[in-house]
């Protein structure tokens, strides 16, 4: 039976900034290492490393997240949002729940794709792309920077609307996913 709140449920808020934290890592780092870095440098395999080892853990909370959203059902919108506006909000909210999953899946048969284990802080996982060489390698890497960059541009809007709501319209929806405040 789904629990009902006007905030997100702790566990909820709790995974969305520490998530939200991560993805502005994952972005920072991603430009840094493929822009910035000589290639093959140390540096450049240690934040490849980082890099992954990050994605893996995003996409072990993305599916927790997932869990918390199906068992406990987040606040209603305030009833003031409406039409399609009201529609916005939840095809962005369910963006950033299939993007992160995209922009990780792509990522990781990138790297199966390569010829190489996706590793977690050292530790082998699963294999779930076969080795293909260099032409679906390529083609995952390019659409792992541009689902990325979609999830940016999502996250920037996602973050954008909120603060419209608060200081245009007048109902605080970022208050629902504060972690201070009580409960």
């Amino acid at each position: 039976m789904p629990i009902f709140h006007e905030k997100y449920h702790l566990a909820a808020r709790l995974i969305h900034w520490i998530m939200a934290a991560g993805f502005a890592f994952m972005w920072g780092c991603g430009y840094i290492m493929t822009t910035l870095v000589e290639d093959d440098s140390p540096l450049e395999e240690f934040l490849f490393d980082l890099h992954i080892s990050v994605g893996v853990t995003l996409l072990a909370l993305l599916v927790l997240r997932i869990a918390v959203r199906l068992v406990i059902t987040p606040p209603a919108l305030p009833a003031s949002i409406r039409g399609m506006e009201r529609t916005a909000a939840h095809l962005g909210h369910a963006a950033l729940y299939a993007l992160p999953a995209l922009v990780i899946a792509a990522g990781w048969a990138e790297t199966n794709f390569g010829g190489h284990a996706v590793q977690w802080f050292g530790v082998d996982m699963p294999r779930v792309f076969p080795e293909t060489g260099e032409d679906l390698q390529d083609l995952s890497e390019d659409m792992h920077m541009w689902l990325a960059y979609t999830m940016l541009a999502a996250a920037v809007g996602h973050v954008a609307a909120a603060f419209k709501h608060r200081w245009v319209d007048g109902h605080d929806v970022i208050r629902r996913m504060a972690i201070g405040g009580g409960s």
